[in-house]
């Protein structure tokens, strides 16, 4: 028999026993613990919809690693900055850390039907770097590889046009929904050059002969100031009844070559025209917006009166007219270029008028015998804002006057000579004549 000391001993190696085989028996679901999951942080969510990662995906992920910051008022307008919806910002709300922290204030309305919701809008286009408009207003360029995202659009009906110099422009209609993705996929067509036409030159209109080592004159004033993304040399002006006048040249082309000689500066223009004498026939390619345009040209005999040193020319060019004060009442008239853009009329760009300010209307009337003439009868009550561009012809000092409704009317202040000028006192004026 055992002893009362020999039972409790063996009572105690049995339990000792049952606690190791039990702990034996858990050690493999120790071992597959998964790790804890890395929650999101505001930059992943943003990194995942500049990514092209939809709201609805960006929320479940949320839901299944949960986030790391709280969605304060600020961090909201971010995520709705880079395209995130209003579900998906509630989905972060109430993934929130701290929830006994202030709740960030929802939008107007928090369902929000999907034509009030922002829509986006995707360009991919080939060739890349081209320039967007959206209902005639520039919004970016896409990048080197052809993409331009666009958040912050409003639903309903737009005319998207894609430009780029030397094709022709891609333009479509899209109606755009709330809280929607739309793509718009453009491969640009290269613009056709104009066929080469030699006209004869009759005996009767050839000059007489200039004397040795008279330059030939083409008649053009080349910009100082080129806008940016030019091909060639741009314009501000044809010298009336010159050789380039006669041939079709006007403000606003470009000159890329003469005589096959690329020129991309108005120095090198200048230098390379002066190699040649009065009476000399050039070829002249240009492009005047819509098409590139190769000419034989005559030149003339330069006027002595315009044709003045390099250095005293590039003086008049850098110093440009000055305006007197505007009235704060009454009428003020300016002549301003009409820009139609590279679709306009009869494949010009623009037409020449006057614009009146006064009588609460803004009046455009363009000239007889320019290119595409445009009559406008503008209320200052429908003017939502005229403005400096801050794209599109910006280096030449073109304005926009953007009605509440969306359309947009693009002009340059111009003088005689057909040179640009400031716009700031037109800006003026509409600001006085709006009583600002």
């Amino acid at each position: 028999m055992r002893s009362q000391s020999e039972r409790s001993l063996a009572a105690t190696i049995s339990v000792v026993l049952l606690v190791a085989i039990a702990a034996v028996a858990f050690l493999p679901s120790f071992g597959n613990a998964q790790k804890p999951v890395k929650k999101l942080t505001k930059q992943d969510v943003i990194d995942l919809l500049t990514g092209d990662v939809p709201s609805d995906q960006v929320a479940e992920e949320a839901r299944k690693s949960g986030i790391s910051f709280p969605v304060t008022s600020s961090v909201a307008k971010e995520i709705r900055d880079v395209g995130g919806t209003e579900q998906l910002i509630q989905v972060l709300q109430s993934l929130a850390p701290h929830a006994s922290a202030p709740a960030v204030p929802p939008a107007p309305n928090p369902h929000p039907a999907a034509g009030n919701s922002p829509a986006g809008l995707l360009i991919e286009s080939d060739p890349g770097q081209s320039q967007v408009y959206v209902d005639d207003e520039p919004k970016g360029s896409t990048s080197k590889q052809g993409r331009l995202k666009l958040t912050q659009l409003a639903p309903g009906p737009h005319t998207v046009r894609i430009s780029l110099n030397g094709y022709q422009d891609y333009e479509k209609s899209v109606t755009l929904a709330g809280g929607e993705l739309t793509t718009v996929i453009a491969a640009l067509q290269q613009a056709e050059a104009a066929p080469v036409v030699t006209p004869p030159a009759p005996q009767t209109e050839v000059p007489p002969p200039a004397s040795p080592g008279q330059v030939g004159y083409l008649g053009v004033l080349p910009m100082e100031q080129q806008p940016a993304g030019a091909r060639g040399v741009v314009i501000s002006g044809a010298a009336p009844g010159g050789p380039a006048d006669q041939a079709g040249l006007k403000t606003y082309d470009a000159i890329s070559a003469i005589n096959g000689r690329t020129v991309s500066t108005a120095q090198e223009l200048r230098s390379t025209l002066a190699s040649y004498q009065a009476g000399e026939v050039v070829q002249i390619t240009w492009y005047n917006g819509s098409n590139t345009v190769t000419k034989p040209i005559r030149l003339a005999a330069a006027p002595a009166q315009v044709q003045p040193p390099p250095q005293q020319q590039q003086q008049q060019q850098v110093s440009p007219p000055t305006f007197s004060n505007i009235p704060q009442t009454g009428m003020v008239s300016f002549a301003v270029a009409h820009d139609h853009g590279p679709n306009g009329q009869g494949g010009d760009n623009y037409c020449v008028g006057e614009m009146s300010i006064g009588n609460g209307m803004i009046s455009y009337k363009g000239l007889k015998g320019t290119n595409g003439v445009h009559t406008y009868e503008i209320p200052l009550s429908n003017v939502k804002e005229a403005r400096r561009n801050a794209v599109y012809l910006v280096a030449i000092g073109a304005f926009h006057v953007r009605l509440k409704k969306g359309t947009n009317y693009n002009f340059v202040v111009v003088n005689l000579q057909g040179q640009y000028q400031p716009p700031d006192p037109i800006l003026t004026a509409i600001d006085n004549a709006m009583g600002k």
